[in-house]
């Protein structure tokens, strides 16, 4: 007969319930940190576009600003301006915060104008036919976008060079994104003709 030696339990394949709750813990770890990265990289995404927006808002604001600065002192007649003494419109003031008042003629709407910053935050362009109505206060078209609200704008001007520094900030930022805000200046040649 045959002898019978005792065999070893077997053991039974699969995993045991401790090796599942460690295999689950370690899988949860692993899908909360890929989610975190998810939501860090949207949220720095929509910063990037937030951002962009606004620095392409305020580029276009500055250049509808250059754009009718550098007619600033033009006159219809520059032999004829040459025999006289300078007149008003030839003047450049930018005393006033967030404001300028210049002139050129053959503007439409007046031979004066006013660039400056409304009670709303936005840059609005007047124009007027006389010098003593030229006042920060007047009102005229906006210039700005409604989607951004200009902090601040500041006015440097020295010999024939202007520089334009806006400040800004989006009107209705994305929820869940720190406040962008930016500044930008632009700088403006304006005609010899005036002092």
């Amino acid at each position: 007969m045959l002898k019978q030696y005792p065999t070893a339990p077997r053991k039974t394949a699969g995993f045991s319930l401790i090796e599942l709750m460690i295999a689950l813990v370690v899988g949860l770890i692993v899908v909360g940190a890929v989610l975190a990265l998810i939501v860090s990289m949207i949220r720095s995404n929509n910063q990037t576009i937030q951002a962009t927006r606004l620095t392409q808002e305020l580029r276009a604001t500055a250049m509808v600003i250059a754009s009718d600065l550098k007619r600033a002192r033009s006159v219809s007649d520059p032999f004829a301006a040459a025999k006289v003494p300078i007149a008003a419109i030839n003047t450049i003031d930018v005393s006033t915060p967030n404001c300028i008042i210049y002139g050129y003629q053959g503007a439409s709407g007046g031979d004066y104008r006013v660039i400056h910053l409304d009670a709303n935050n936005k840059v609005v362009l007047g124009a007027t036919n006389t010098a003593a109505s030229a006042t920060c206060a007047i009102g005229g078209n906006v210039l700005s976008s409604t989607q951004v609200s200009i902090d601040s704008m500041t006015f440097s001007f020295a010999g024939r060079e202007i520089d334009v520094t806006l400040t800004g900030s989006l009107a209705n930022p994305n929820s869940g994104t720190d406040a962008i805000t930016r500044t930008l200046t632009q700088t403006v040649f304006v005609r010899s003709v005036g002092s």
